[in-house]
């Protein structure tokens, strides 16, 4: 009994840290499948979401103060669902643009919502010119422009951009100084765009492709990819495509030669690339300039050492059992670096308003599939959206071998196949996944470890722990920016069909 009421009383002196948030927004919407949902913010607070239903394109918008403009049910003369591609967010408008194909030919159909009054506005087809044998790879949309990305059987580049709302501009950048991964087309499987909103989980970091852009820089950075004629040696690599000269510039940094598979994954944050190296024995952070690729500071860490940055303990998320809630933390040094390497290497990088950035550093490991692929029958992979809160990335879907659905799995007797989104033919395994992961806070300029009053729990932080306190994980989530020290968390409460924004601060 004793021990009941200390229980509590933790319980309630902890409360407020946890509940450290307000409700921003309540929204009934009749959504059937989470799925379908799309939002996208601007920097003054105005949200929209999107879905589209019964053949029609459902619209609402919520204002700064959390309340519901416009709520819009638009009759969508296309049966077919429109495909969203991105989205992006104009000194008037949201825009929603979504790929239209017929036969070879390539189409995108944008339609556009106002940012205030929330007014629908149908943008006409704009065609892509594309050449005989451009392959489709993906698209993203940055603050001033939406991008296609097409590659040939040479594996050159070719993008189109917006150039207005009937044209796209097309760009072809070649990559001859770029040398070829051991499996044609490797590099491009796991391309995600870096949104300034991307959520900074160990999930969102894995990715070893990654696109970012500074104004008309597109950067693409590689990690860990086996090249032809190189044996074990791998390393970072760096595509740059300056779009008004249409020229590339190919970097790499120093090689590592390992003797197993690449543990180490990069990150760049303005003119910094972060990179960890993580094994069972040996811990290495270190930070580029990027400009010159030369370190600026480094820790390493070996065998039984504390890491001595950690801001916060080892998390480990998923990796349930019959005496584990699925939320543990790893205290026990020894443990920690043979936990942080038994994945794929992640880091991310993010920064508020105050003079710090909080990395969150770690792996992510999908769990073992427990059964065989089916090598005579292939299904299709979905097309792939990769979540941000001003739109989705699509990444392309591909065949596959089937794999036979275990008896005891079977709820659905009329399908004895599924498929694999995450299956290539080393047999990477899928699933929501284990995260293991930690925080710290380093100082922007020194990038030294931060003080310890800068070392509060963090807005993920808070975040994390909320989502402890749902009965159910929620099937949409998006974050987005509000202000400078705010981030605003919408989920979408399947239950209930009501999409809820709740408002977390930094301090």
């Amino acid at each position: 009994m004793r021990k009941l009421i200390l229980a509590l009383l933790l319980l309630g002196l902890a409360a407020p840290e946890v509940r450290a948030q307000q409700e921003f927004a309540n929204l009934e919407i009749p959504l059937r499948r989470a799925e379908d949902l799309v939002s996208v913010a601007d920097g003054d607070g105005n949200v929209c979401l999107y879905f589209f239903q019964g053949g029609k394109l459902y619209f609402n918008l919520i204002n700064p103060s959390g309340q519901l403009v416009a709520a819009q049910e638009i009759p969508y003369r296309w049966n077919q669902q429109p495909q969203i591609l991105g989205t992006r967010v104009t000194e008037t408008e949201f825009i929603f643009y979504s790929r239209f194909m017929n036969g070879n030919k390539d189409f995108v159909r944008p339609f556009a919502v106002n940012r205030y009054s929330g007014a629908f506005r149908s943008m006409p087809d704009a065609p892509i010119k594309k050449d005989r044998g451009e392959t489709f790879v993906g698209s993203f949309a940055d603050a001033g422009h939406f991008y296609m990305i097409f590659t040939d059987k040479k594996d050159n580049l070719h993008l189109y951009r917006e150039l207005d709302e009937t044209y796209y501009e097309k760009k072809s950048f070649s990559t001859a100084d770029m040398p070829r991964t051991r499996r044609r087309g490797e590099r491009q499987n796991e391309l995600i765009f870096v949104h300034p909103d991307l959520e900074r989980t160990v999930f969102a970091g894995h990715h070893r492709s990654k696109i970012y852009t500074q104004g008309d820089k597109i950067h693409l950075v590689f990690d860990g990819f086996y090249l032809r004629g190189q044996g074990k040696k791998t390393t970072t690599e760096i595509l740059t495509l300056d779009w008004p000269s249409g020229q590339t510039t190919y970097r790499t940094l120093p090689a590592l030669d390992l003797k197993s598979e690449p543990h180490f994954n990069s990150f760049l944050h303005q003119d910094k690339l972060f990179r960890v190296q993580l094994q069972k024995d040996q811990f290495n952070l270190t930070a580029f300039d990027f400009s010159t690729l030369q370190p600026i500071k480094e820790y390493n860490y070996t065998g039984d050492q504390e890491i001595a940055i950690k801001s916060t303990p080892v998390h480990q998320r998923g990796a349930s059992t019959l005496f584990s809630s699925g939320n543990n933390v790893i205290e026990k040094t020894s443990k920690v670096m043979r936990n942080l390497s038994s994945g794929m290497p992640a880091i991310t990088v993010d920064a508020f308003g105050d003079s710090t950035l909080q990395l969150t550093i770690g792996s992510y490991q999908p769990p073992s599939t427990r059964s065989s692929p089916d090598p005579t029958r292939l299904v299709r992979t979905p097309d792939r959206y990769i979540q941000t809160s001003r739109g989705l990335f699509l990444m392309p879907g591909r065949w596959v071998p089937a794999y036979t659905l275990p008896y005891s799995h079977s709820m659905f007797p009329y399908n004895n196949y599924y498929y694999d989104p995450y299956f290539n033919r080393q047999g990477m395994p899928t699933g929501p996944g284990i995260s293991t992961y930690f925080r710290t806070v380093l100082d922007s300029e020194t990038l030294d470890k931060a003080a310890s009053d800068s070392t509060a729990t963090t807005v993920q932080d808070k975040i994390e722990a909320y989502e402890e306190e749902l009965k159910q994980t929620p099937d949409f989530k998006t974050l987005y920016r509000y202000g400078t020290d705010k981030l605003h968390y919408g989920y979408f409460d399947r239950r209930t069909k009501t999409f809820k924004i709740l408002e977390f601060t930094q301090k």
